[in-house]
Protein backbone atom coordinates (compact mmCIF):
# COMPACT_ATOMS: atom_id res chain seq x y z
CA UNK A 1 0.00 0.00 0.00
CA UNK A 2 1.42 3.11 -1.13
CA UNK A 3 2.01 5.40 1.95
CA UNK A 4 0.35 9.07 2.87
CA UNK A 5 2.50 11.85 2.68
CA UNK A 6 4.58 12.94 5.89
CA UNK A 7 3.65 9.26 7.29
CA UNK A 8 7.08 8.48 7.13
CA UNK A 9 8.69 10.91 9.67
CA UNK A 10 11.42 10.12 11.94
CA UNK A 11 10.90 11.03 15.67
CA UNK A 12 12.65 14.16 17.15
CA UNK A 13 13.15 15.71 20.44
CA UNK A 14 11.17 18.90 20.80
CA UNK A 15 12.56 20.38 24.19
CA UNK A 16 15.13 23.45 23.04
CA UNK A 17 17.56 25.27 25.22
CA UNK A 18 16.49 28.58 25.88
CA UNK A 19 19.18 29.78 23.40
CA UNK A 20 17.71 28.24 20.96
CA UNK A 21 14.17 28.78 21.26
CA UNK A 22 11.71 31.50 21.68
CA UNK A 23 9.62 32.35 24.38
CA UNK A 24 6.02 29.54 23.58
CA UNK A 25 8.42 27.57 21.27
CA UNK A 26 8.15 24.80 22.96
CA UNK A 27 4.22 24.66 22.95
CA UNK A 28 4.21 25.54 19.35
CA UNK A 29 7.02 22.58 18.30
CA UNK A 30 4.84 19.93 19.82
CA UNK A 31 1.49 21.39 18.13
CA UNK A 32 3.77 21.04 14.94
CA UNK A 33 3.33 17.66 14.71
CA UNK A 34 -0.34 17.84 14.75
CA UNK A 35 -1.03 19.11 10.39
CA UNK A 36 0.94 17.01 9.57
CA UNK A 37 -0.19 13.80 11.71
CA UNK A 38 -3.70 15.21 10.10
CA UNK A 39 -2.55 15.38 6.63
CA UNK A 40 -1.08 11.68 6.96
CA UNK A 41 -4.51 9.93 8.56
CA UNK A 42 -6.75 11.73 6.17
CA UNK A 43 -4.61 9.88 3.70
CA UNK A 44 -2.55 13.07 2.04
CA UNK A 45 -0.95 12.15 -1.52
CA UNK A 46 0.06 15.29 -2.97
CA UNK A 47 2.79 17.46 -2.05
CA UNK A 48 1.83 20.25 -4.32
CA UNK A 49 -2.21 20.25 -3.12
CA UNK A 50 -0.76 20.05 0.89
CA UNK A 51 2.06 22.27 1.07
CA UNK A 52 0.28 24.45 -1.75
CA UNK A 53 1.94 26.59 -4.56
CA UNK A 54 1.33 29.77 -3.12
CA UNK A 55 3.89 32.68 -4.52
CA UNK A 56 6.29 33.99 -2.70
CA UNK A 57 9.04 36.67 -2.59
CA UNK A 58 13.12 35.95 -1.92
CA UNK A 59 15.59 38.15 -0.21
CA UNK A 60 16.37 39.14 -4.05
CA UNK A 61 12.72 40.22 -4.52
CA UNK A 62 12.34 37.44 -6.85
CA UNK A 63 8.80 36.06 -6.60
CA UNK A 64 8.55 31.89 -6.65
CA UNK A 65 6.09 29.25 -5.61
CA UNK A 66 6.46 26.99 -2.81
CA UNK A 67 6.21 23.89 -3.78
CA UNK A 68 7.38 24.15 -7.45
CA UNK A 69 10.26 26.14 -6.54
CA UNK A 70 11.37 25.27 -2.77
CA UNK A 71 10.24 21.39 -2.26
CA UNK A 72 9.71 19.67 -5.37
CA UNK A 73 12.49 17.52 -6.64
CA UNK A 74 14.69 18.33 -3.84
CA UNK A 75 15.45 17.95 -0.16
CA UNK A 76 15.02 21.35 2.06
CA UNK A 77 15.81 21.93 4.95
CA UNK A 78 13.32 24.45 6.32
CA UNK A 79 12.97 26.91 9.33
CA UNK A 80 10.77 29.80 10.70
CA UNK A 81 12.24 32.96 11.38
CA UNK A 82 11.40 36.94 11.52
CA UNK A 83 14.54 38.91 9.97
CA UNK A 84 14.14 41.89 13.16
CA UNK A 85 14.81 38.27 15.64
CA UNK A 86 17.43 39.33 18.35
CA UNK A 87 17.83 36.04 20.17
CA UNK A 88 17.20 32.40 18.44
CA UNK A 89 16.77 33.39 14.74
CA UNK A 90 20.09 34.28 14.43
CA UNK A 91 21.50 31.58 16.30
CA UNK A 92 19.68 29.16 14.28
CA UNK A 93 20.94 30.79 11.30
CA UNK A 94 24.66 30.47 12.54
CA UNK A 95 24.11 27.00 13.49
CA UNK A 96 22.47 26.04 9.79
CA UNK A 97 25.73 27.88 8.19
CA UNK A 98 27.75 25.16 10.06
CA UNK A 99 25.07 22.70 8.19
CA UNK A 100 25.55 23.94 5.00
CA UNK A 101 29.65 23.62 5.03
CA UNK A 102 28.96 19.98 6.85
CA UNK A 103 27.03 18.82 3.86
CA UNK A 104 29.82 20.19 1.52
CA UNK A 105 28.94 19.88 -2.13
CA UNK A 106 25.44 18.33 -1.82
CA UNK A 107 24.64 21.83 -0.86
CA UNK A 108 22.62 23.90 -3.10
CA UNK A 109 22.84 20.47 -5.74
CA UNK A 110 20.61 18.25 -3.84
CA UNK A 111 20.02 20.09 -0.27
CA UNK A 112 18.90 23.34 -0.19
CA UNK A 113 17.83 25.56 3.07
CA UNK A 114 14.56 27.68 2.82
CA UNK A 115 14.04 30.21 5.63
CA UNK A 116 10.47 31.08 5.66
CA UNK A 117 9.37 34.46 7.65
CA UNK A 118 6.62 34.17 10.41
CA UNK A 119 6.51 38.02 10.46
CA UNK A 120 5.33 38.43 6.56
CA UNK A 121 4.28 42.20 7.46
CA UNK A 122 7.23 43.71 8.45
CA UNK A 123 9.59 41.53 6.56
CA UNK A 124 10.26 43.27 3.34
CA UNK A 125 12.36 41.35 1.16
CA UNK A 126 15.03 44.07 2.21
CA UNK A 127 15.04 43.14 5.73
CA UNK A 128 15.42 39.35 4.71
CA UNK A 129 18.72 40.25 2.23
CA UNK A 130 19.91 42.10 5.35
CA UNK A 131 19.01 39.15 7.85
CA UNK A 132 20.81 36.87 5.60
CA UNK A 133 23.99 38.86 4.77
CA UNK A 134 24.52 39.71 8.58
CA UNK A 135 24.55 36.06 9.22
CA UNK A 136 26.68 34.87 6.15
CA UNK A 137 24.11 33.41 4.66
CA UNK A 138 22.94 34.82 1.24
CA UNK A 139 24.75 32.30 -0.86
CA UNK A 140 23.28 30.05 -3.61
CA UNK A 141 21.06 27.37 -2.43
CA UNK A 142 19.70 29.43 0.29
CA UNK A 143 16.39 30.79 -0.33
CA UNK A 144 14.88 33.39 2.68
CA UNK A 145 10.85 34.01 1.86
CA UNK A 146 8.48 36.65 2.92
CA UNK A 147 5.19 37.55 0.90
CA UNK A 148 1.88 38.35 1.73
CA UNK A 149 0.46 37.64 5.24
CA UNK A 150 -2.21 35.18 3.83
CA UNK A 151 0.59 33.17 1.74
CA UNK A 152 3.13 32.39 4.50
CA UNK A 153 0.45 32.02 7.23
CA UNK A 154 -0.73 29.65 4.70
CA UNK A 155 2.20 27.83 4.71
CA UNK A 156 3.17 27.77 8.45
CA UNK A 157 -0.26 26.43 9.07
CA UNK A 158 0.16 23.28 6.79
CA UNK A 159 3.52 22.99 8.73
CA UNK A 160 2.39 23.43 11.89
CA UNK A 161 4.16 26.42 13.09
CA UNK A 162 1.51 29.10 12.79
CA UNK A 163 1.87 31.15 16.13
CA UNK A 164 -1.11 33.70 17.18
CA UNK A 165 2.31 35.82 17.94
CA UNK A 166 5.30 35.55 15.09
CA UNK A 167 8.02 36.10 18.02
CA UNK A 168 6.74 32.76 19.39
CA UNK A 169 7.28 30.40 15.92
CA UNK A 170 8.29 27.03 16.99
CA UNK A 171 11.99 26.72 16.30
CA UNK A 172 12.44 23.42 14.76
CA UNK A 173 13.78 22.48 11.56
CA UNK A 174 12.08 20.49 8.53
CA UNK A 175 14.11 18.12 6.67
CA UNK A 176 11.70 17.59 3.87
CA UNK A 177 11.52 15.39 0.83
CA UNK A 178 7.93 15.59 -0.07
CA UNK A 179 7.81 13.97 -3.45
CA UNK A 180 8.77 10.83 -1.59
CA UNK A 181 7.12 11.45 1.79
CA UNK A 182 9.95 12.28 3.60
CA UNK A 183 10.33 14.07 6.79
CA UNK A 184 12.23 14.63 9.68
CA UNK A 185 12.24 17.48 12.42
CA UNK A 186 15.07 18.13 14.30
CA UNK A 187 16.02 20.69 16.71
CA UNK A 188 18.35 23.04 15.84
CA UNK A 189 20.97 23.17 18.42
CA UNK A 190 21.73 19.16 17.84
CA UNK A 191 25.48 19.02 16.30
CA UNK A 192 25.72 20.59 12.72
CA UNK A 193 27.32 16.72 11.66
CA UNK A 194 24.46 15.11 13.45
CA UNK A 195 21.75 17.55 11.08
CA UNK A 196 23.44 17.20 7.89
CA UNK A 197 23.51 13.76 8.12
CA UNK A 198 19.72 13.45 8.23
CA UNK A 199 20.22 15.63 5.41
CA UNK A 200 22.40 13.59 3.44
CA UNK A 201 20.71 10.22 4.45
CA UNK A 202 17.14 11.42 2.70
CA UNK A 203 18.83 12.84 -0.20
CA UNK A 204 20.80 9.63 -0.70
CA UNK A 205 17.68 7.29 -0.08
CA UNK A 206 15.38 9.95 -2.44
CA UNK A 207 18.62 8.64 -5.20
CA UNK A 208 18.26 4.86 -4.56
CA UNK A 209 14.53 5.07 -5.37
CA UNK A 210 15.22 6.81 -8.54
CA UNK A 211 17.82 4.81 -9.71
CA UNK A 212 15.91 1.46 -8.64
CA UNK A 213 12.61 2.50 -9.70
CA UNK A 214 10.63 0.56 -12.41
CA UNK A 215 8.29 1.62 -15.17
CA UNK A 216 4.53 1.19 -14.31
CA UNK A 217 3.24 -1.09 -17.22
CA UNK A 218 -0.39 -0.68 -18.19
Amino acid sequence: MRTSILSICAACCLAAPVAFAHKGSHANAQAAAQPLAQAAAAGTRDARAYFTDSELVTQDGRKVRFYSDMLKDRVAVVNVMYANCKDACPLITRQLTEVKDELGELFGKKVFFVSLTSDPVRDTPRAMKRHAQEQHADVAGWTFLTGSKKHVDGILQRLGALSENFEEHATVLYILDVDNKRMRKMLPNLPPKAIAEAARIIAAAERRTAATAVPKLD
